[in-house]
């Protein structure tokens, strides 16, 4: 009794978090008939929720349960992941690729490939693309399991279902627009659970004196080249700075679809900027607690990464406090479920059963089976999310996933944004080349033919090979087949005079983005 006692103390807040997001989906529930108000709900919302939105999906499972799992197994390292891996690609969406997608009028990623290539380069990424959301959803199911394991000591199955529940009734009622307005109050509950942790842990902290070990540096401990080591410069540099960043904030179909929700193209291209402010926010409440994890836990405890979150949370709270801060991590991690599997069902409906499986459908037709949709990814979901397991932290399955699937994406994109002579046989060549490659240097390390001791510096690498060989695809096909005239790709390629934009937005966007890079220039060089 008394043992359930405590259990319910600690989840006091939860039931009435839960009340309140099946009461936004019933609230944001379509109005119209149109399949797509229900899976994009594109541009129909106001900057500071799309802000919100785009924030919170990022900052789900994969930030607060991953990154301070990075955090305390490789100390500030983690830090990468905002500072190289988050604000650059974040400046280059926000200039160069979100004028591209508003100009064009799409409404999504695969449409985009649509008009640049053809159908087949759409189905295909199409198909890709589900692969990533069920991988990156499973995930999010896995960090709740993680959660429940480590508070109440309920198995996967248990801790699991419950929320996958909640996430499934109200994703069903209102789509993308309830994920996006239930984002806005996760965000506000994850901020308001996370930061008295901040608080608690910072006095632990040593002082920069102190500070000599690699786990306290971000660059000054990396060797170039390290297979041996747990990550390097080059893959640090390439992989993570260049290839993956770029890739995640370029062409996510999560992070793109909340931006395309903006009302017009000038509040689309602020969101990724004013995001990263609060992107560099959560580096902190993230990291530093569990930076200093073996204060309260030593640093032999022999737990699982992925649980050190929550277990300072159970360390250092008091029963209101732990109710507030548990229902933070779940806020969060049913962010990112929902995020994913509402994406999840906008790919699988409106890209590739709309298109290639039955058209000309009514739109209660197709309204039924994105709702089908969502159901079978949280299926899918709970499938994938076993194969975690066997991963020392959840980010690193996550950056497989990204080097297999993600790295792809983006040349493709490159190369259709960025030039004028890409075509769609040089698209398909990339796609399915970026995929081979990768996959194979994964087989190759799990075989033990090449050695990594890190997973995530194995990964790291992947993506620039994968680069290179998509890519080197792109170039060598796109010369040889037929391009698309001038005409055809006006409106679908970088031009930056294209617009005439306001002196003062054009002023505002540089201002606001050089601040958003000085303040990362300044993390890097205080924490190198």
């Amino acid at each position: 009794m008394a043992h359930f006692l405590v259990n319910l103390t600690r989840l006091a807040i939860l039931p009435a978090y839960l009340l309140a997001t099946l009461a936004i989906g019933w609230k944001s529930r379509r109005r119209g008939p149109a399949a797509n108000d229900f899976v994009n709900a594109s541009r129909t919302l106001p900057l500071w929720i799309v802000v919100a939105a785009f924030l919170s999906a990022n900052c789900g499972a994969l930030e607060i349960v991953g990154l301070s799992a990075v955090a305390a197994q490789y100390g500030v390292q983690a830090l990468h992941f905002y500072l190289i891996g988050a604000i650059p690609g974040m400046i280059l969406f926000g200039g160069a690729m979100i004028p591209v997608y508003m100009r064009s009028r799409i409404q999504s990623l695969p449409e985009y490939l649509e008009k640049r290539f053809d159908a087949r380069v759409r189905l295909i990424n199409s198909w890709l693309i589900l692969a990533k959301l069920v991988s990156v959803a499973g995930v999010g199911l896995y960090a709740m399991a993680r959660v429940f394991d480590v508070v109440f000591g309920w198995p996967f199955t248990k801790g699991a279902l419950m929320i996958a529940i909640v996430v499934l009734i109200y994703v069903l009622l209102g789509g993308l627009r309830a994920a996006i307005y239930n984002e806005v109050l996760q965000l506000a509950v994850v901020v308001l659970g996370l930061a008295p942790l901040l608080f608690k842990t910072v006095s632990q902290l040593p002082d920069a004196s102190a500070r000599s070990s690699p786990y306290w540096h971000l660059w000054t401990s990396l060797q170039f080249i390290s297979p041996n080591g747990s990550i390097d410069l080059f893959g640090v540099i390439f992989g993570l700075g260049f290839v993956l960043s770029f890739s995640y904030w370029c062409t996510d179909f999560v992070q793109v679809q909340r931006a395309l929700t903006a009302k017009s193209a000038e509040a689309a291209r602020l969101v990724p900027i004013l995001a990263g402010f609060g992107k560099l926010g959560f580096a902190y409440l993230v990291v530093i607690p569990a930076l200093v994890a073996p204060a309260f836990f030593g640093s032999g405890s022999g737990a699982p990464f992925d649980g050190t979150l929550p277990r300072l949370m159970v360390t250092c709270y008091g029963p209101v406090m732990l109710s507030v801060g548990l229902t933070a991590l779940l806020a969060s991690l049913m962010s990112g479920l929902a995020a994913n599997v509402s994406a999840f069902s906008a790919v699988w409906t409106e890209e590739i059963y709309r298109t290639s499986i039955r058209r000309g459908r009514s739109e209660a037709h197709y309204v039924l089976v994105a709702r089908i949709a969502i159901v079978a990814g949280i299926g899918l979901s709970m499938a994938i999310s076993y194969l975690c397991l066997d991963f020392k932290n959840l980010m690193e399955f996550v950056q497989l996933v990204f080097s297999i699937f993600g790295v792809p994406f983006f040349v493709v994109f490159l190369i259709g944004i960025f030039t004028r002579w890409a075509t769609s046989s040089g698209a398909l060549a990339g796609l399915l080349g970026g995929v081979l490659v990768s996959s194979l240097f994964h087989l190759l390390v799990a075989s033990g033919k090449l050695v990594f001791v890190s997973s995530m510096s194995a990964s790291f690498h992947a993506a620039v090979y994968a680069f290179c060989a998509s890519l080197a695809g792109s170039v060598l096909l796109s010369r040889k087949a037929e391009r698309m005239s001038a005409a055809q790709v006006e409106l679908l390629v970088y031009q930056s005079d294209v617009e005439d934009r306001p002196a003062r937005a054009v002023l505002r966007w540089w201002i606001l983005a050089g601040l958003l890079l000085a303040l990362c220039v300044v993390l890097n060089y205080l924490w190198r």
